[in-house]
């Protein structure tokens, strides 16, 4: 059985959060493009894998943290159901404003009603927004029981093991372990994903949700990777991402100006310094057509800083600069920051 996109309870959540498509997920913010190094310094693989528990400064829409899950068998016209869709909203709410202690016991009040009700799907999603609220408050202790217990409930009820809530739940408890440092376990749970994702993908590319999470795994994967060490692999799984997310959401998106910055990096890093600039150069055309991409800077600190270490001063102050404007109408500290540093080695460079 799946619970996918057939809910009254997602209709009257989704104005809160984004729960169901992947494609009507904002993901602003959730990957910020870094700079690949630091002036005076080597550059480092030091792309923030651990990203993805992180969720939307806009709106604080939840970006990873909730699951596809919807709700058969409510009914928005009976008082006891609509209690249920009320509270659960409220607690949404709650964590918006990040106060956890709120949160928890308002879903802790939803799961008192919908365990009056006997409604089983209606534990089992209340269950599921619990699970997402420890997983971004970081409490992955109580995640990762929780998400194991939305698992067994939706096996019991004819889940399968290629049913995208089942996937949605495995990947976040990769993330989990990964953040626990119990790597045998997140090698599973990713190449776990990834296989049925693939299977899935081949039977039906155009599927917007198998698009989605397709998309979501192989950059956590690949991120994963790259905090190994293991940079030949994590590109090529960047590339994929980047490919999938193209399909999904077309070129103009930013998660593929995120995803260009990484393969831009890791070109880099690999010495294929052309097509680094190819990379970053392509993001940098993209970001122009996104005005609230608040850490755009980043990309043309990256071309500057690129462009210096080739001896391009000239190139390499213009991109520094933009980098400046951006950053600074975006109120962004960190990329003001690194321009003017990128801007001083500039200027040093052409004494």
């Amino acid at each position: 059985m799946s619970l996918l996109l057939n809910s009254s309870l997602v209709k009257h959540l989704q104005r809160i959060l984004p729960i169901i498509k992947h494609k009507n997920i904002s993901f602003k913010n959730i990957y910020p493009p870094k700079t690949i190094f630091k002036p005076n310094h080597c550059i480092p693989t030091s792309i923030r894998y651990i990203s993805l528990l992180k969720y939307s400064t806009t709106g604080k829409s939840v970006v990873f943290g909730f699951s596809l899950l919807g709700l058969f068998g409510l009914d928005d016209d009976i008082n006891s159901e609509l209690k249920l869709i009320d509270t659960i909203k409220r607690g949404l709410l709650y964590l918006q404003k990040d106060d956890y202690k709120a949160f928890e016991q308002t879903l802790h009040d939803a799961l008192k009603i919908a365990y009056d009700l006997q409604n089983f799907d209606g534990l089992t999603y209340v269950y599921d927004v619990l699970a997402n609220g420890a997983f971004m408050k970081k409490d992955f202790v109580n995640a990762e029981k929780l998400f194991v217990t939305v698992m067994q409930r939706l096996m019991s009820k004819g889940g399968r093991e290629n049913d995208l809530n089942i996937l949605h739940i495995s990947l976040k408890l990769a993330k989990i372990y990964e953040a626990q440092n119990n790597f045998s376990k997140c090698e599973i749970g990713y190449e776990y994903c990834l296989k049925h994702l693939e299977e899935l993908y081949h039977k039906d590319p155009e599927n917007e949700n198998v698009l989605g999470l397709y998309s979501l795994s192989l950059d956590a994967y690949a991120r994963y990777l790259l905090n190994q060490g293991h940079t030949k692999k994590s590109f090529v799984h960047f590339h994929k991402a980047y490919e999938i997310c193209v399909q999904l959401n077309g070129e103009i998106f930013e998660m593929n100006v995120v995803l260009l910055n990484d393969l831009g990096t890791l070109s880099y890093i690999q010495g294929n310094v052309e097509e680094a600039l190819n990379y970053l150069n392509k993001a940098a055309k993209i970001g122009q057509h996104l005005p609230d991409m608040e850490n755009f800077s980043s990309v043309y600190i990256n071309l500057g800083n690129i462009y210096l270490k080739q001896g391009l001063f000239k190139e390499a102050e213009k991109n520094c600069m933009e980098g400046m404007k951006n950053a600074k109408r975006h109120h962004y500290d960190e990329g003001r920051k690194e321009a003017a540093h990128c801007l001083e080695e500039v200027k040093s460079a052409m004494l």
